[in-house]
Formats: structure tokens, C-alpha cells, sequence
């Protein structure tokens, strides 16, 4: 299927830097700057601040995201697997992000965003707790990382 970004909810430490470093690598005009609200992950906690929950796309099978885009800008790459966004023709109408029921795709600048598994993944590397991995795509591993986003919703 292709390589995916695990999320390992027992090694996080709610530090929030896989969302910083995610952000550095869609920051434009060459100013770098940690701005978490344009990553392509989100860090969140469950109510009793247990729990911490890094959404990041599980590169579903069968994406919804997909289906519900009513100008096919969301596609499944058929090369490396991964489900993508195509900026250029993304209407920004938010359909993807609603039919997603993992809260995986984000909207920035009105358009719809989602981790794309960068060929280097910024996340990964700065994720020093070892909560994230890019690791191949498995079907048992994506159910129980989705069942957790549903538990811990952002």
C-alpha cells in the first residue's frame, strides 16, 4: 500500500514538536518559523489530560476524504499509496475535512490539508519520545491508531 506515519500514543509526551517541526516545512516565502496551526499534524489531549493524541492521516484504503471531494482534489497516489491533496484545484469547501472521521485533514489558508508523508518526515525526526515512525502501511495498525482518534478526537 505504502509507508504511513505511525502515531505510538504510550511514547508522547505532549511536547507538541512534531507539529512545531511539521510546520517548518510548509512555512512560505523562505521564513521559517514554528507555526503549529499550518502543520499537517495536531497535537491533542483527552479530558482528563491522560492522554495525549498526535492526528496524523492514516492513509486509509478506501478514503472518504476522497469520495466526498466534490472537484476530485483528494487522490490516492498511485505510485506511493498516499492519499493527496491537490492544492490547485482544492476549493477550500471543507467537504473532505467533515467526511475525514479521524480529523486528519486540516484547513490552512482555505484549503484542505493533510499529511502527505514527506519523503523525510520533519515530525518523525523530532520526535525524540519515538512517538511517531514512517513505517509501512498495515491494516491492523491503522484500525487501532484510527480507533484512538475516535477515542481522543481533537
Amino acid at each position: 500500500m505504502g509507508r504511513r506515519i505511525a502515531f505510538h500514543e504510550s511514547a508522547c509526551t505532549n511536547c507538541h514538536l512534531c507539529s512545531m517541526f511539521c510546520s517548518l516545512a510548509f512555512t512560505e516565502n523562505r521564513i521559517y518559523e514554528f507555526r503549529p496551526s499550518i502543520a499537517r499534524i495536531r497535537v491533542v489531549e483527552n479530558a482528563d489530560d491522560t492522554l495525549y493524541v498526535a492526528h496524523v492521516c492514516l492513509q486509509c484504503e478506501d478514503p472518504a476524504c476522497a469520495e466526498a471531494c466534490p472537484v476530485d482534489a483528494v487522490a490516492v497516489n498511485p505510485q506511493t499509496g498516499c492519499v493527496e491533496i491537490h492544492e490547485e484545484t482544492c476549493i477550500g469547501c471543507g467537504s473532505c475535512m467533515e467526511a475525514c472521521e479521524f480529523q486528519c485533514i486540516f484547513m490552512v489558508n482555505d484549503k484542505a490539508v493533510k499529511c502527505e508523508v514527506c519523503d523525510d518526515p520533519l515530525c518523525v525526526r523530532a520526535c525524540a519520545a519515538g512517538a511517531l515512525v514512517l513505517e509501512e502501511w498495515e491494516a491492523a495498525a491503522v484500525k487501532k491508531q484510527g480507533e484512538l482518534y475516535r477515542e481522543v478526537p481533537l
